[in-house]
């Protein structure tokens, strides 16, 4: 027997092979002179009753029940649901046991992106934020299998984050991010993150410090910390491209600074031209080769020693790379220029977000802020 599919050797008028098969509880049979041509009509319906398999079975009490409890849960949903029918259920379930048996947890999908954000080229810095907002993520839910993750499980995640509401952002496009690879993957059926609560961060003020400030932090500015404040409030260079600035980068001579690609945090080379007054503070300082800042760490204590040894009190956000974009702009009118120095996309933003936030008057006293004789003493030129 194969398959209720049978051969044998029967005589019936001018036949002499038979075969028998059972379908949807019927016994049926056909009548064949050649055993080779039974035995071809015993494969095909083998074939056939595999293909259709268990649709030719009668439905159990079980599955009759299944029905009633479908109609019965149907008929409690709102109006709108009502169109909803039992093969909508099966295929759902049947695509949410799909994704479970291919489902990996979240923590291998975190590792997954990675790779890919590196493969694709992202800067070290993108990587690396990325990462630490999905490793905080995955604390708690990293054994989690993607697919159990729900939108309830990310609100609670992002409400109990004790942290600012722009940084709430920041870590739900992480994870929403995770989640996009997830269903690529087909590790997860859905992004549980688009339907999640999203905190409404106020725009900051754009802060910046004044030209005598600025005088005061670099002439209390020890070594360590000298350069890489001189570059950041006269070439507007982001604090982590800083940190991984080299001095060979650094051409005092022709007067540019090369932020190479795999340093830049949009990971695309830029060339910013130096000004006048940030040669004379790098001069004293620069060297063939090597690290401008030490170390992150040592970089930002002697930052805090300086603004403390200057009576600066209130420290704006990126308040480097504001003042430098501010006065800029103020001083050239060139929303182009200053986006080619940024390494920002959109000039027409730059040029909404920071115009008129200083006078021509004051960004010229900015940029006429040059060491005294070689020394930190600070001459602030308004000439």
């Amino acid at each position: 027997m194969r398959n209720k599919v049978t051969v044998s050797k029967k005589s019936y008028r001018s036949y002499s092979y038979r075969v028998t098969w059972t379908q949807a509880d019927n016994r049926k049979s056909k009548w064949f002179k050649l055993k080779s041509d039974a035995e071809m009509f015993r494969d095909e319906t083998v074939e056939e009753l595999s293909a259709r398999g268990s649709s030719q079975t009668p439905v159990t009490p079980a599955e009759l029940r299944a029905v009633h409890s479908f109609r019965e849960a149907l008929a409690l949903l709102p109006d709108h649901a009502q169109g909803a029918t039992l093969d909508d259920a099966v295929k759902s379930f049947t695509k949410g046991l799909e994704s479970r048996h291919k489902s990996i947890s979240c923590e291998v999908v975190s590792d997954k992106l990675l790779t890919k954000l590196m493969v694709e080229g992202k800067s070290k810095s993108h990587r690396d934020a990325v990462d630490y907002r999905l490793k905080r993520f995955n604390q708690g839910y990293g054994d989690w299998l993607a697919c159990d993750v729900t939108t309830e499980v990310i609100d609670d995640f992002l409400t109990h984050l004790e942290v600012g509401q722009q940084t709430k952002l920041h870590y739900r496009r992480a994870i929403g991010q995770m989640f996009n690879h997830a269903i690529k993957i087909k590790a997860a059926p859905v992004n549980p993150v688009e339907d999640a609560i999203k905190p409404k961060a106020a725009p900051a003020p754009t802060g910046i410090l004044k030209p005598d400030e600025v005088a005061a932090l670099l002439t209390h500015a020890d070594e360590e910390a000298l350069p890489g404040l001189a570059i950041s409030f006269f070439a507007g260079v982001r604090r982590a491209e800083i940190e991984r600035l080299d001095w060979s980068e650094i051409d005092l001579d022709e007067g540019f600074i090369e932020i190479k690609a795999e340093n830049a945090k949009t990971a695309q080379r830029r060339v910013i031209p130096m000004s006048d007054n940030l040669k004379a503070w790098l001069r004293p300082y620069a060297v063939p080769r090597g690290q401008v800042v030490q170390t992150p760490a040592i970089w930002r204590k002697s930052q805090e020693r300086a603004r403390e040894a200057a009576g600066i009190i209130k420290w704006p956000h990126n308040a480097g790379r504001h003042s430098f974009a501010s006065y800029h702009l103020a001083m050239n009118d060139d929303p182009g220029k200053l986006a080619m120095a940024l390494g920002h996309p959109d000039p027409r933003l730059l040029f909404r977000h920071y115009r008129q936030l200083v006078t021509a008057k004051v960004a010229k006293t900015y940029w006429g802020v040059f060491p005294a004789d070689g020394t930190t003493i600070t001459n602030i030129k308004t000439a």
